[in-house]
């Protein structure tokens, strides 16, 4: 009997993964005026601001249990630096892996300089920015993010994400666009801009703003303004809903 119990402890050992999480830390420098950009699968992203000239890294990855772990060792944390712009991307080496949908969360941690742009290209996270003041790059395929206090130009694509975004000052020009998603704008009561809204027949926009409306050349298809007129806010979607509301 106690021969087999050690077999099968044995057994049971050899499908456990190499090791529970990986850490990863780096710091790079980065101009205020710069750019940073993150190019990730899944996992989480949470990106704040600080008023130092560098990026500060932390990444933690740990194994998808839900099926047919993946060595958290598979994942490769790239960074590529200058005085202008880095680069940070999740490289999974075991292809396969991405038809079986079980690659390891790969958890970001980031400081970034307030006054630089971020752009982010992600698929499944759930990501947390706040404080960046540059502009804004966020494509997600269906990621859940929720963007705060932005004052630069937003421009955010997604197929079927959940995100909100709440702006601190809104004077830039930007631009949402989702396929089926949820998306959900917050901007100042005293703003002052333009709505230019393109919808298939299955998407909705709903905006408590107060604004002038005037119809475009397609049926789904109008501009309105508010307080006024200023930067235009391009709106599009398929069969997504887009929400707009003054805070």
């Amino acid at each position: 009997m106690l021969p087999r119990l050690v077999l099968l402890l044995i057994a049971a050992a050899s499908l456990l993964p190499a090791a529970d999480f990986r850490e990863f830390k780096k710091t790079v420098p980065l101009e205020k005026g710069g750019r940073l950009w993150l190019d990730t699968y899944k996992g989480s992203i949470r990106v704040t601001a600080w008023d130092q000239p560098q990026v500060d890294i932390q990444a933690r990855i740990e194994p998808d249990l839900s099926w047919m772990t993946e060595p958290v060792d598979d994942v490769e944390i790239r960074v590529d630096a200058s005085s202008g712009s880095v680069r940070i991307k999740s490289v999974y080496h075991d292809r396969h892996a991405f038809l079986q949908g079980n690659l390891p969360f790969v958890r970001y941690t980031i400081r970034m300089p307030a006054g630089a742009s971020l752009s982010v290209k992600d698929y499944k996270s759930e990501s947390d920015i706040s404080g960046v003041q540059g502009d804004i790059e966020f494509d997600t395929y269906k990621g859940e993010a929720r963007l705060n206090g932005l004052r630069g130009a937003l421009d955010l694509k997604t197929y079927k994400g959940t995100v909100r975004a709440s702006f601190a000052i809104f004077n830039s020009r930007s631009h949402v666009d989702t396929y089926r998603g949820s998306v959900e704008l917050a901007l100042p009561r005293s703003s002052a801009f333009e709505i230019h809204a393109q919808l298939e027949r299955r998407a909705t926009l709903d905006c408590d703003f107060s604004h002038t409306v005037q119809s475009g050349r397609r049926e789904r298809e109008f501009r309105g303004t508010v307080n006024g007129g200023g930067p235009v806010l391009r709106v599009t979607s398929y069969r997504g809903t887009i929400r707009i509301h003054s805070v």
